[in-house]
């Protein structure tokens, strides 16, 4: 599909124009004013100063609104959302070539409860959950079923812990999320420090042999 259709509307929306044709000298078409309905009438262009004109153009599976005749020049005559539409599509031929990462508990978790910060009703599904992991590109990527099974599994999961609270079908955040988000923070921590530590023990490990060479290499030179 490659079409465009054209509305000319009033400021106060008190009649309405579909444009079929564009003559020199106005946009002639078909006219409702209130209930009545006529054929053939053409709008001068001087006219058409302050009214709303409202540029639908039809292409593929995108409509493309515009507000007026420049940005429809601009971006419509002109390629530019036609590359915009490229570009789009070579950005999902990419995504689709990807695996879709999976998301672990936490980091799921954290997600929704910066959801649910911003709005304290939130509640959401496996597949609103796809989306805030993946944006919607996700919809379109060929491992989408999978990613679908796998978010309800997950969700569910979270369900009999204790961490979410299923809600008919949909799930939102309980209480018992913060504390498990919480502790996971702290053990996280705790084994940072352990790294922390034996890097510092194999560091001073290594100080302490050079050390103690240089101690024997001296030790034998002076002896000899």
């Amino acid at each position: 599909m490659d079409c465009v259709v054209i509305y000319v509307r009033s400021i106060d929306d008190s009649w309405t124009l579909l444009v079929k044709d564009v003559l020199e000298k106005g946009f002639e078409g078909k006219f409702w004013s209130g209930e009545k309905e006529h054929t053939n009438v053409c709008i001068p262009f001087s006219l058409l100063e302050n009214e709303k004109l409202d540029i639908t153009h039809f292409y593929g599976p995108y409509d493309l609104k515009y507000k007026s005749l420049t940005s429809y020049f601009f971006e419509g005559v002109l390629p530019i959302d036609k590359l915009k539409i490229a570009f789009g599509k070579l950005d999902q031929f990419i995504f689709n070539r990807k695996g879709l990462i999976r998301s672990e508990r936490i980091d799921t978790l954290k997600i929704i409860l910066e959801k649910t910060i911003e709005s304290q009703n939130f509640k959401f599904n496996e597949i609103s959950l796809a989306t805030m992991l993946h944006t919607q590109k996700w919809v379109f990527h060929p491992d989408k079923e999978r990613q679908l099974s796998y978010s309800k599994l997950l969700l569910e999961s979270l369900v009999e812990s204790g961490e979410l609270i299923k809600v008919d079908f949909q799930y939102k955040l309980s209480p018992k999320a913060l504390s498990t988000i919480s502790d996971y923070e702290d053990e996280l921590k705790k084994h940072n420090q352990n790294l922390a530590q034996s890097k510092s023990m194999k560091w001073l490990t290594i100080v302490l042999i050079i050390v103690a060479v240089v101690q024997t290499t001296v030790t034998y030179i002076t002896s000899t």
